[in-house]
C-alpha cells in the first residue's frame, strides 16, 4: 500500500515538461509567443518560447523579432516540449520546426535575449552570445535602444500592444 501511495504521489508530481506534442502554428503573436492547434486533438494553445525574451512590439526591434519568428514557424507543423506554465496560463515550451530548434535560432539571429530565469538552455545562451559578439539583429541597434524587454515593460507598463 505504501508503494502504491508513493507511486501515485510521484505521478501526481510529475513535471509538466514531460509533455510533448505536434502542432500547427496558427499565429505568431510576437517574437516569443505563438498560438498553435495541437495535432490530432485540434485543441488551441498559446505557447511562450522557453528561455527567451523578445522585444515587445512597441519597442525597437519588436516588429523585426515577430517577423523572424514568423519566417521560422508561421503556418508550419512544429514539435513542442512543454517545460512549464507561466503566470498567464500559457504553456512554456521548447519548439522545433523540422530540424531547427526555434528558441536557439531566435537568439542566434539576434531577435531575442536568452534569459536564465526563463529557462535558457546551453544552445539558447550560446546563440545569444554569438549574436551579441557579431552584432546581429537587435545587437546592431545603438546601446540605448537595446533595452531588455523586462526592463522596457517596467518603464512602459501601458506600452504593451
Amino acid at each position: 500500500m505504501a508503494r502504491l501511495l508513493a507511486l501515485l504521489l510521484l505521478l501526481l508530481a510529475a513535471p509538466l515538461h514531460a509533455e510533448r506534442f505536434e502542432a500547427l502554428v496558427l499565429r505568431v503573436k510576437d517574437g516569443d509567443s505563438i498560438v498553435v492547434e495541437r495535432i490530432p486533438q485540434k485543441r488551441v494553445s498559446e505557447i511562450r518560447l522557453a528561455g527567451i525574451d523578445a522585444p515587445e512590439l512597441g519597442q525597437p526591434w519588436g516588429p523585426s523579432a515577430r517577423s523572424a519568428l514568423r519566417r521560422l514557424v508561421d503556418g508550419r507543423r512544429v514539435r513542442a516540449q512543454i517545460v512549464d506554465r507561466d503566470r498567464y496560463g500559457r504553456l512554456v515550451a521548447r519548439i522545433w520546426a523540422g530540424e531547427t530548434y526555434v528558441n536557439a535560432a531566435m537568439t542566434r539571429s539576434g531577435n531575442a535575449w536568452a534569459v536564465a530565469r526563463y529557462g535558457a538552455d546551453a544552445a539558447t545562451r550560446a546563440g545569444h552570445a554569438d549574436a551579441r559578439r557579431e552584432g546581429r539583429g537587435l545587437w546592431s541597434l545603438p546601446p540605448e535602444q537595446r533595452i531588455p524587454p523586462a526592463t522596457w515593460r517596467e518603464i512602459n507598463p501601458r506600452g504593451r500592444p
